[in-house]
């Protein structure tokens, strides 16, 4: 957008930052709520990798500015969760939760029931609900061992008019 600075810095001399590793975000997340005079329980901690591992996956995830923008998010909701507890039951010096963190941090409990619920309206996607159970079994099972689920396939592209697939579906590239 701004011809004199595209000038000065080329594209092709462009600066890469590698994206943190899970330890280094986590260390990062301890700095800023020490420096914000915050606490967060051991479950938002790993709520708030999770949601950071998600996030890291877009091409222009920002490392620390991930992790301000998250407490942010976080700050929010727990605002919004102390503000619904009666007056003497709020705690201005309670950690964060792991909603606090994510408000849908548990939707893994019930992943197999939104699965069908996905495909509810669709003639003959039966086929398609088997094959993605069995890959959210799969990252479940990866992610209880500390593994990586990178070959677990995230976008795909579905063949046919709306709500009658008849063809499988096609893994597209991720």
């Amino acid at each position: 957008m701004n011809t004199g600075l595209a000038r000065r810095f080329s594209i092709e001399n462009a600066f890469h930052f590698h994206d943190y590793s899970d330890a280094e975000l986590l260390q990062a997340l301890d700095w800023k709520l020490k420096a914000q005079d915050r606490t967060a329980t051991d479950d938002a901690k790993n709520v708030a990798i999770e949601v950071l591992g998600r996030l890291r996956i877009r091409p222009n995830f920002g490392n620390i500015g991930e992790v301000e923008n998250l407490l942010s998010r976080a700050k929010t909701n727990y605002q919004g969760r102390q503000s619904s507890l009666p007056p003497h039951q709020r705690d201005p010096n309670a950690p964060f939760e792991p909603q606090d963190v994510d408000p849908d941090f548990d939707r893994n409990k019930n992943a197999a029931t939104n699965l069908s619920k996905l495909f509810e309206d669709m003639i003959g996607s039966e086929e398609i609900i088997d094959k993605l159970g069995r890959w959210q079994k799969m990252a479940k099972v990866l992610k209880e061992k500390g593994m990586d689920m990178g070959n677990i396939p995230t976008n795909f592209v579905f063949k046919g008019p709306p709500g009658a697939i008849r063809s499988p579906f096609v893994e597209a590239p991720c």
